[in-house]
């Protein structure tokens, strides 16, 4: 089967080739997914290079995390999801970007959704629920500030947020992200390339701040972000951008004693972990939480209030191509491959 490899450490168009490979079979707890489409993530620049990003492996391996498709195989214990379309995020968060890919956690895919929009939608929704609802205990009236709101998490959370009842407050780079953002119903964007953030936020919350803040990038705004927050904000750093090159590595925690802000984290991951990778740092959500978060989410989209927003669809050769655009800042909304092509 064809598959994105990552062959070396290096940037994407040094680091990637699309080649063959065995096709998977599925051990016990999981599934086969005859993968119709699958997203890019940030993340993946950083698993080309070698650097922190969740799980790394060393290469050659195939790259993605999130699928659609449908199971054509299942291990023991799975046999309930063979034919069923589904969204997956493949294991280890790795193996997706391929014409099959092996998945332990897998969701039925939204109906009201095609391959591309589906593959676009379980990391950016699940990631943002978990981030407002379990985690930040967001409530209808308060108000949000959703860092990179043009981005693949940002235009989730201002949906979500939206949904819920909240207040949004985006912030972005240019004419056409900030668009992006007031259509999904952002109240306010701040261009952050030409306008101060923490004027901009207290001028339109009159001096309250932002209840929550929603960050996935980090870097050296960070701390420009906490000043933003209302007493007793929530500040929640989403994913892994705790990076060197872009995290809270390093802040001044005394800064946020001085704020009065919570910082609150979050990770995408269901499983009934041992009780040794506590040990690690690494406590996810049980199972049961995901489906749950995803009973709600499919309400959700059938109601209309959230959709992907799909910002450019791409064959398994574009990839490394589009991930340099990643980097670059140049993109709006997923990424998304279509095998399909």
């Amino acid at each position: 089967m064809r598959a994105v490899r990552v062959v070396r450490n290096a940037t994407p168009r040094e680091a990637i080739e699309v080649g063959e490979v065995p096709v998977p079979e599925p051990g016990p707890g999981e599934v086969r997914v005859a993968v119709a489409a699958a997203s890019l993530n940030f993340g993946d620049i950083a698993r080309c290079k070698g650097g922190v990003a969740a799980v790394m492996a060393e290469p050659p391996f195939t790259l993605g995390m999130d699928v659609a498709g449908v199971v054509d195989a299942t291990g023991e214990g799975r046999e309930e999801w063979m034919g069923r379309r589904v969204v997956g995020m493949a294991n280890q968060s790795l193996g997706g970007m391929a014409e099959h890919a092996l998945c332990a956690t897998v969701f039925d895919a939204p109906p009201e959704l095609d391959d591309v929009e589906a593959a676009a939608f379980t990391l950016p929704f699940h990631l943002g629920w978990l981030a407002l609802h379990e985690r930040a205990g967001l409530q209808a009236g308060e108000t949000v500030l959703v860092r990179s709101g043009a981005s693949a998490v940002g235009t989730a959370a201002i949906q979500l947020a939206v949904a819920a009842g909240a207040h949004v407050i985006a912030s972005g780079g240019g004419p056409a992200k900030a668009e992006l953002c007031r259509e999904l119903g952002a109240e306010r964007v701040v261009d952050h390339e030409a306008e101060d953030l923490f004027d901009a936020v207290m001028d339109h919350t009159d001096g309250h701040g932002a209840d929550v803040i929603y960050d996935p990038i980090g870097g050296e705004q960070t701390e420009a972000l906490w000043t933003c927050a209302a007493l007793g904000g929530r500040y929640i750093p989403v994913g892994f951008n705790d990076d060197p090159e872009s995290g809270l590595t390093g802040r001044p925690l005394r800064k946020v004693s001085m704020a009065n802000v919570t910082i609150v984290g979050v990770i995408l991951a269901y499983l009934d972990a041992p009780l040794e990778f506590r040990r690690f740092g690494i406590n996810p959500f049980p199972p049961a939480t995901g489906e749950r978060v995803h009973a709600a989410l499919l309400e959700l989209v059938a109601s209309g209030a959230i959709r992907p927003t799909v910002g450019r669809r791409i064959g398994l050769d574009e990839v490394a191509g589009a991930l340099e655009d990643h980097a670059a800042r140049r993109t709006s909304g997923r990424t998304v491959v279509d095998l399909t092509r």
